[in-house]
């Protein structure tokens, strides 16, 4: 795939999107996959999806390809698979998730956000176990990975934490792993933020960017430049709102060498948010998915000239997630 190229997601239905290939260069847009291979009527995707470094194969968390094994622990947990980037090959990594509830309540499996590391041999996601005890919910998630050879089963990237671990995202030029920690317990040496972990999740992560009340990250993964030299992430900006102030999902990027975090774009509009982004491996562009009332649509800001310039590319209110 051209570097020109990035995907995105269509949603066609409530529980169906297809993935789409836009190249910039030409303009022109061409359908990757429907998920309806496994002879299914499709399947929801969402922002559950990443491109391996080469740009050859396409990693996603998703419901696609349920086996009989998988149907009978009766949990609708997702599957990472890889598939090439013409939509053919594909290749399941993980396997048949054992239902664990033992009686608890509402017991269920998240998987997502599915990342490859530096070499394009493993892939990150995200792993949690939730359920209820009355009416709290109770459980955690962390970060697993799992080679894309096969013939492994997952492993634990980092050993629990005081926080929910999520969302990995690798730093191209180095292999490291930028994770988003939550829900963290007090009193445990660890805040919400962005986090900086060694490729094999060794050593104490560096804290790049803490939550707080004027600018509280967002469970996306962050996406980087291809040179390292920092990445695009979501965050709650608070701005004026009469004589108070209210929150605004928006879009920020993130220097590594300043180690600092500015705005992009903050959306005006009383009904309008920034969903997700991505940027260029050039760092020539950022592409964002925009939300207006019930619309989605992408936009686009070209960095390359002597100013920057943010144009809408699509228009029909359902396309969103867009990769580099």
């Amino acid at each position: 795939m051209p570097a020109s190229t990035f995907l995105y997601v269509s949603k066609v239905a409530a529980d169906r999107d297809v993935l789409i290939a836009y190249d910039r260069a030409s303009g022109q847009a061409a359908t990757i996959t429907d998920f309806r291979g496994d002879e299914s009527e499709g399947w929801s995707l969402g922002n559950d999806y990443a491109i391996s470094p080469d740009r050859t194969r396409i990693v996603v968390a998703s419901l696609y390809g349920a086996t009989k094994a998988d149907v009978d622990t009766k949990l609708a947990g997702k599957r990472i698979w890889t598939l090439a980037v013409d939509g053919s090959d594909f290749r399941r990594l993980t396997p048949v998730w054992e239902n664990k509830a033992a009686g608890r309540k509402n017991f269920a499996i998240e998987v997502s956000a599915p990342f490859f590391s530096k070499n394009g041999e493993d892939v990150f996601f995200d792993y949690g176990e939730y359920w209820y005890e009355g009416t709290t919910l109770q459980g955690a998630a962390g970060i697993w990975r799992v080679s894309t050879a096969g013939g492994r089963l997952p492993d634990l990237f980092k050993e629990p934490s005081p926080c929910s671990l999520t969302d990995p995202s690798v730093d191209p030029s180095t292999g490291k792993v930028a994770v988003i920690h939550s829900v963290c317990v007090p009193g445990q040496g660890q805040t919400s933020g962005i986090y900086l972990y060694d490729e094999n999740g060794g050593a104490t992560p560096e804290l790049l960017l803490g939550s707080t009340n004027a600018l509280d990250v967002m469970l996306e993964a962050p996406r980087w430049a291809a040179d390292g030299s920092g990445f695009v992430f979501i965050a709650l900006a608070q701005v004026p709102d009469g004589n108070s102030t209210r929150q605004v999902r928006s879009l920020y990027v993130f220097d590594m060498k300043t180690r600092k975090a500015s705005p992009v774009v903050v959306p005006q509009g009383p009904d309008a948010r920034v969903i997700d982004a991505t940027a260029a491996p050039d760092a020539s562009a950022i592409v964002y998915c925009l939300q207006e009332g019930e619309a989605r649509n992408l936009h686009l800001i070209d960095l390359s000239g002597a100013e920057a310039t943010d144009t809408a590319i699509t228009n029909d209110g359902k396309s969103c997630h867009p990769v580099w």
